[in-house]
């Protein structure tokens, strides 16, 4: 001990030297193992290109390269005196189609009610004709049964007229045998008066049954004439009865107007629906006119001016955003430098635009792949010569500001990432 006093100061100058190039190797020795640096790192964020949902000439321009919008700002006017009058006629169409709709249903119903009208009273009077075809073929069957007993009673009555007729004549014959004998004396005068007694009513039931034979055959003639007419009225029943099934059938055939009236009723509705429809789009499209940003950030790319004609969906200007939900930065990491990279590690972050400012930040999370593999031309080890390279893989890393540090972090900025493996920020389920 006593000779480290004794040292010159050149000694003194060589000891602290190798003290502290010892100090600085361990530190990089202990740095290496725990940080890990890269300075191929980058700003990125989700760019939003801006385009028109309508074409139109453009004659308002609200906004300017580089200027700050926030969502909901307007962005650029579209000529909207057509889309208005696109607007108006749609609405005219549609209130037609409406009157029309409300027209048919109208005549739906009001049809439904007299087709149904008429097929019930065409149905009641066939019901009614069916009865009366029941009817007058009751009284056919009930005057056809009075005329055969007509017919029976008259053919008794004439089959007695014989047995009396030839009673009239016995009668007759002993009446003038009698009429004889009694001038003569040989019979007594009472006998006489019998047998002309016998003789009159012989005559007169003859006579009687002659009267009543002229009486049955009235009758068989009247009976005759009932069974005829009812005949008649059941023939002109039963042509009722046909006219009546014919009326039913024509009136269950026009039922099918019901659902004819009912489909044009439908298809009127739903083309009125399709009028509203069309409405609807021309006001969306008459809305579109006016352009909005659809959220914040820096306006950049503007490639339209005011009387230039922009087409639907391209283009024509950009929006950057500055929040850090939509900004993040990709550093490249070597494969050697990943064993010990996780997810939720803390990283300290230098932008070269700023490079006074540390920022902090943390690993969000490591590309499903390297970055060759998503070129264009993606390497293949299998052909032609190897040559071993080695490969980068994107890992995402978040800002831990809440917000943009003066709204001057932009993607495309070039950053210097430095990832302390031993040091976690963020929990999370996943290592990479």
């Amino acid at each position: 001990m006593s000779r480290l006093w004794t040292l010159g100061r050149h000694q003194w100058f060589v000891l602290l030297v190798g003290l502290a190039a010892g100090g600085l190797s361990f530190y990089w020795w202990w740095d290496s193992r725990t940080e890990v640096y890269t300075d191929n790192a980058y700003v990125v964020g989700n760019i939003t290109p801006i385009s028109s949902y309508v074409t139109g000439q453009v004659v308002a321009l609200f906004v300017d390269d580089n200027m700050i919008v926030q969502p909901g700002d307007p962005i650029a006017q579209i000529n909207p005196v057509e889309f208005q009058i696109a607007v108006d006629q749609a609405l005219a169409d549609y209130q037609q189609a409406g009157h029309a709709a409300d027209a048919a249903d109208v005549t739906t119903h009001y049809t439904t009610d007299d087709r149904k009208s008429m097929l019930v009273a065409a149905q009641a009077t066939r019901a009614e004709a069916e009865q009366a075809v029941q009817a007058a073929t009751v009284a056919v069957q009930t005057h056809g049964r009075l005329h055969e007993k007509e017919v029976e009673v008259l053919g008794a009555l004439k089959a007695q007229m014989p047995g009396l007729v030839a009673r009239q004549r016995n009668a007759l014959f002993y009446y003038e045998r009698f009429k004889s004998l009694a001038k003569s004396g040989d019979v007594p005068g009472q006998e006489f008066d019998n047998r002309e007694t016998a003789y009159s009513e012989a005559i007169a039931k003859v006579e009687s049954l002659q009267s009543d034979i002229k009486g049955a055959e009235r009758q068989v003639l009247a009976s005759e004439l009932q069974l005829q007419e009812a005949r008649v009225r059941l023939e002109q029943s039963r042509k009722a009865l046909a006219n009546t099934d014919a009326t039913v059938g024509r009136a269950e055939a026009e039922q099918m107007q019901l659902t004819v009236a009912a489909d044009t009723a439908l298809g009127l509705r739903n083309q009125q629906a399709l009028a509203e429809a069309k409405l609807r789009q021309a006001k969306l499209d008459l809305s579109n006119t006016l352009i909005r940003a659809p959220r914040a950030g820096v306006i950049s790319r503007r490639t339209i001016q005011v009387g230039k004609t922009v087409e639907a969906h391209s283009p024509f200007l950009s929006i950057v955003p500055l929040d850090f939900d939509n900004v993040w930065i990709i550093a490249n990491m070597r494969e050697k430098q990943m064993p010990n990279v996780r997810v939720g590690q803390a990283v300290k972050i230098t932008v070269d635009a700023i490079s006074k400012q540390t920022f902090d930040g943390w690993v969000e999370s490591v590309a499903g792949g390297s970055g060759s593999v998503f070129s264009l031309f993606p390497p293949d080890n299998a052909t032609g010569n190897f040559v071993r390279v080695v490969q980068r893989l994107p890992v995402r890393i978040r800002f831990g500001l809440k917000e943009n540090f003066e709204n001057r972090i932009r993607p495309g900025m070039s950053t210097r990432i430095t990832i302390d493996t031993a040091h976690y920020v963020r929990n999370s389920p996943h290592e990479w």
